[in-house]
């Protein structure tokens, strides 16, 4: 319905599918290069400050995740570094999926609107 959102949504399902069958916690340019492409076209296909600053979340941990170092600062107890950036960037980016839907709801109430506008009641 919406190209923008669509293809912003494109850009999400293959920035899940890399982190889901990319374990990370090495060097790995190749992986952080298409994760960072990805964000940064989906960020230009939705002009949302708060799309934007999940993505800037998601840059950010793929950095670590695909370092060959940072991740082992995110180790928990129970849990690597890398398995702990990966849950927190598939969180953030179904917080840019929510967001999107959001966006797509509001446009189409804002149509509906516009289409069939309500007569005015004080006469």
């Amino acid at each position: 319905m919406y190209r923008d959102v669509e293809l912003a949504r494109k850009h999400y399902l293959a920035m899940r599918d890399l982190i889901i069958h990319q374990r990370g916690g090495q060097r790995d340019e190749k992986s952080l290069g298409n994760l960072w492409d990805l964000s940064q076209k989906a960020a230009a296909a939705v002009d949302d400050s708060g799309c934007k600053s999940l993505l800037s979340a998601v840059d950010d941990y793929g950095a670590d995740l695909f370092s060959e170092s940072g991740h082992l600062k995110w180790a928990r107890a129970q849990m690597s570094g890398a398995d702990f950036l990966r849950l927190q960037i598939l969180r953030e980016l179904d917080g840019f999926h929510a967001r999107l839907f959001q966006l797509e709801a509001t446009r189409t109430a804002a149509a509906r609107r516009a289409a069939n506008p309500r007569p005015d009641r004080r006469s």
